[in-house]
């Protein structure tokens, strides 16, 4: 059996060819040209019209597809007239001009619990709800009475099939979702002033019309294969990198940062700081996501070299050894706001007890640990909730460097499975796929042995515990 997977990021097109028999075949990506897509949105035609290059190069080079399963990420809006045709461009969850509309409303607390507690989302720009009453209060023309909400994957899964539909799973990232009903939630429709019939129907991921007659001509594809819904790039991550059983945690490290674990129920803190989105079969993701990582140690790096002198990552590496850690700077990863656990888009980052003596070296070393740290704080918030997990399994840009995984093993004091799944939201795409047309019996059929396992070193506990403790100081008077 053959799966086709196919993803939109926030900056490419992707496609990969699955079997159960072979594992991955093939895999396509194209890069979204800059006037069709700068971060924070994107023109939806354009970026179909690159899918369809992405799914063409896979299928020309084999003759049968059994179904398709399609993945978008997680927070996105569009506008649509009544015709169904894209009134704009699409807007993602780095489209951030909601957050003064939105700390109005942060600031109340009864207000922020109502909201947390009804769909396991924070008050933040994030969020298409945010992003809808941002477009809806500054009477954007796309955002009229009759207008339809869409996203990425409303579109595409309407582009292939005609179907105007979302699964719970993307749904659960809107802010218009109930959590616990699975429901648009009628009391948050009221909020924004939207009706029911204006969102898609809501089905499950593993839901899959037949693919229409002229996109299978245009895409040399079958006409009428199974196209499976979907879910999220986080979701898809899950799946993807084996962590659907309950006590594994994945834990992403690359340009931004994010720790997720399974549960049989919603997770809400009486304080609201950690997310919970809807996974499958009863299943729900709660989890932390960081806006600083992999992007604060790029510009580090860009903004210390010069002229013809390049930093390098692999260079400062190994120069680590040299720093006294107990006397080295405290970073404080916000270069691009916050985001869990203390959902502020006003914090700025920052090195705080930097002194005359120390150099580069220092200061990248204080980069990384502050980053960790920031995925520390919010997994002592996470775990609080959900319990420790059994298995941690890590992945993203900190695999290239051993001292990067080294140092985080150390400070979360935990092994880590260094995982050895590459594209994991597309497996994952392709694992939930094939459970959807019964290729696989459940997704846990899917258990990807890790890379290596990374352990940690016991004596640097107490050093990382007091480093951590002036961090945690430093943040709450920031």
């Amino acid at each position: 059996m053959n799966i086709l997977a196919i993803e939109i990021s926030t900056s490419s097109a992707k496609a990969m060819l699955y079997s159960p028999e072979d594992g991955i075949k093939a895999v396509e990506s194209i890069a979204f040209p800059a006037n069709s897509c700068d971060v924070m949105s994107q023109e939806p035609g354009d970026i179909y019209d690159l899918l369809k290059k992405c799914i063409l190069s896979i299928t020309e080079r084999t003759q049968k597809i059994d179904a398709i399963g399609v993945c978008t990420t997680w927070h996105t809006i569009l506008f649509l007239g009544q015709n169904h045709n894209p009134l704009g461009r699409i807007y993602t969850w780095a489209h951030n001009k909601a957050s003064v509309i939105v700390e109005n409303y942060r600031r109340d607390d009864g207000f922020k619990k109502w909201y947390y507690n009804k769909t396991g989302c924070m008050v933040n720009s994030t969020y298409p709800l945010w992003q809808y009453i941002y477009f809806r209060d500054t009477k954007s023309p796309m955002c009229n009475e009759k207008a339809l909400i869409s996203s990425q994957q409303a579109f595409i899964f309407e582009k292939l099939t005609g179907e105007f539909v979302m699964s719970k799973t993307t749904a659960a990232g809107s802010g218009f979702l109930n959590i616990k009903s699975l429901s648009w939630d009628k009391d948050i429709l009221d909020f924004a002033g939207l009706k029911e019939e204006q969102l898609p129907a809501l089905k499950e991921p593993t839901y899959s019309a037949p693919l229409k007659q002229e996109v299978a001509s245009e895409l040399n594809l079958p006409p009428g294969i199974p196209v499976v819904l979907g879910g999220a790039d986080g979701a898809m991550n899950q799946i993807g990198d084996g962590a659907v059983k309950h006590g594994f945690m994945t834990f992403s490290v690359g340009t931004s940062g994010a720790l997720r674990m399974v549960a049989d129920q919603p997770i809400l803190p009486n304080q609201p700081s950690t997310w919970c989105y809807y996974l499958i079969d009863d299943m729900w993701i709660a989890g932390a996501a960081t806006s600083g990582a992999g992007n604060c140690v790029d510009w580090f790096i860009k903004k210390h070299s010069f002229g013809e002198v390049k930093l390098k990552h692999d260079d400062l590496g190994q120069k680590l050894h040299e720093v006294d850690r107990d006397d080295a700077p405290i970073f404080m990863p916000f270069l691009y706001g916050e985001r869990c656990p203390g959902w502020r888009d006003d914090r700025r980052g920052a090195f705080y007890n930097l002194t005359g003596k120390h150099g580069l070296v220092d200061m990248y070393y204080a980069v990384l640990e502050g980053v960790l740290f920031n995925l520390y704080h919010c997994f002592r918030l996470l775990t609080r909730d959900i319990g420790k997990p059994s298995k941690v399994i890590i992945s993203g840009g900190i695999e290239h460097s051993q001292e990067w995984l080294q140092m985080a093993s150390d400070i979360f004091q935990t092994e880590l499975a260094v995982s050895q799944v590459q594209h994991a939201s597309l497996l994952g795409t392709a694992v939930l796929t094939l459970k959807a047309v019964g290729g696989i019996p459940s997704l846990a059929y899917h258990t990807p042995t890790p890379k290596r396992i990374i352990k940690p070193q016991e004596d640097l506990a107490e050093l990382f515990h007091k480093r951590f403790e002036k961090y945690l100081e430093i943040y709450n008077k920031c």
